[in-house]
């Protein structure tokens, strides 16, 4: 498919229709409780995979396993020995008992394996970043609200009660004014700020390597993709910021109602055309009413923050730090808690009561709400619009300039050089109407 192509399918497929790709289950319609369990599908079981199978399998029916890797599959295909077992997702989704589907592939696989099960009435829950690309992410919430299928981003911590916590601080304004938000990620995956492999060695017989590129453009197999080192390498994946971000972004953007950022600038080594940096530095701007832009801004990997004053604490590894106007609000992301600082200020502040819902754990708030009871928190609106809002920074850097962002139009107002990073090329045949 065409970069044209692929942009038209991202921005019309609300309007689209999917001809005969209906679908109800034979049990229950939408909307209803049924007491059984979900008949559940799972794409990709291994690495991250394994524990969100592992979280599913828990209350439901695992009753299809797909991956591209034999050596994957296997051990999965072992521990469910009903669950019928597929190399190719597409062949997967013609078993007609499948209620919901699992996608813990890598992120250039997430939109295609997600809008195919949509489209055809499945309720999803996919890893994060939801996608590999601003317009797959749009896509894919414009998919899921067409359908009305229940979804869920895997950012697992969006239903911790420490996480939730902190939003409901935000919410009742016991900081006052927000100010600033730095948020901080000293990890540095493997491969970053290397090369492009040039050897090419030959595909395992154990991989289906066709399968794993999905819709990517076509490239050799090196083992520096699969199994795990795909994430640093742009078009799989968008390196340790995208990777990271919807977590640690996530406190913060929840509990600041933050949607499209109006500036997005970066910095850091000069940018690769293959390979994620090892650090990165990414600064928004969002617009507030009767109020100043809000600062959110990223230090990535080696690049650590600067010298920012924390009233009585240290700055860890991977955390964020709020600034408002009566005190400060540090997250540890390692320990999942937090503090009030200065903590003799907040001594005596009385907390506002708990106004969120305490899932048992996020598997479980999206099984239960593909049952008919109650909601996901972090569906594809939300996290589509979180993943945006990262994977605008990765194209800023990438594009090497400060970008002047129209969120809901998806665009960089004044650089349309970044048109290719927002809208990708993708193969042929990946997508219904590819």
């Amino acid at each position: 498919m065409t970069r044209a192509t692929r942009r038209g399918f991202l921005q019309t497929a609300a309007l689209a229709g999917w001809g005969t790709w209906t679908w109800q289950h034979p049990h229950w319609t939408r909307g209803e409780s049924p007491n059984e369990k979900l008949n559940v599908a799972i794409v990709g079981t291994g690495g991250r995979g394994r524990g969100n199978l592992n979280g599913v399998a828990r209350t439901e029916n695992i009753v299809a396993l797909c991956d591209v890797d034999e050596r994957r599959l296997g051990p999965a295909a072992e521990a469910h020995p009903h669950a019928k077992t597929y190399a190719d997702y597409r062949k997967m989704l013609e078993q007609a008992d499948i209620d919901a589907v699992q996608v813990n592939t890598p992120d250039h696989t997430h939109a295609a394996i997600s809008i195919a099960a949509m489209e055809l009435g499945k309720h999803v829950y996919c890893e994060k970043p939801l996608a590999s690309s601003v317009g797959e992410a749009r896509a894919m919430a414009q998919s899921a609200a067409r359908n009305g299928v229940v979804t869920q981003m895997g950012n697992q911590l969006h239903a911790l009660d420490s996480l939730r916590r902190i939003v409901e601080v935000l919410q009742a304004d016991v900081l006052g004014p927000v100010q600033r938000v730095v948020t901080f990620c000293n990890k540095v995956l493997r491969h970053s700020g290397s090369q492009l492999p040039t050897d090419t060695p030959p595909v395992p017989d154990y991989l289906d390597w066709d399968l794993w590129l999905g819709p990517a453009p076509e490239r050799p197999y090196h083992p520096n993709y699969h199994p795990g080192g795909w994430r640093v390498f742009w078009g799989l994946g968008s390196g340790n910021f995208a990777d990271m971000a919807c977590h640690i972004l996530d406190a913060p953007y929840w509990g600041l109602g933050l949607r499209y950022p109006s500036t997005i600038e970066a910095e850091g080594p000069p940018a690769d055309p293959h390979v994620a940096p090892q650090e990165m530095v990414v600064r928004y701007q969002f617009a507030r009413a009767n109020a100043e832009p809000l600062e959110v801004a990223w230090y990535d990997g080696r690049r650590s923050p600067p010298d920012y004053p924390v009233q009585g604490a240290e700055l860890p590894g991977e955390g964020v730090l709020i600034d408002g106007q009566r005190g400060q609000l540090l997250f540890d992301f390692r320990n999942r808690s937090f503090r009030l600082l200065p903590e003799d200020v907040f001594a005596d502040v009385t907390l506002p009561e708990p106004t969120l819902p305490r899932p048992t754990d996020h598997y479980h708030e999206w099984t239960e709400a593909c049952k008919g009871r109650g909601e996901t928190a972090s569906d594809f609106d939300y996290g589509a619009a979180i993943t945006e809002t990262v994977l605008a920074g990765v194209v800023a850097y990438r594009a090497g300039q400060r970008l002047e962002w129209d969120g809901p139009a998806m665009q960089a107002k004044n650089c349309p050089e970044a048109e290719p990073l927002i809208h990708p090329p993708q193969r042929e045949g990946w997508y219904p109407l590819g």
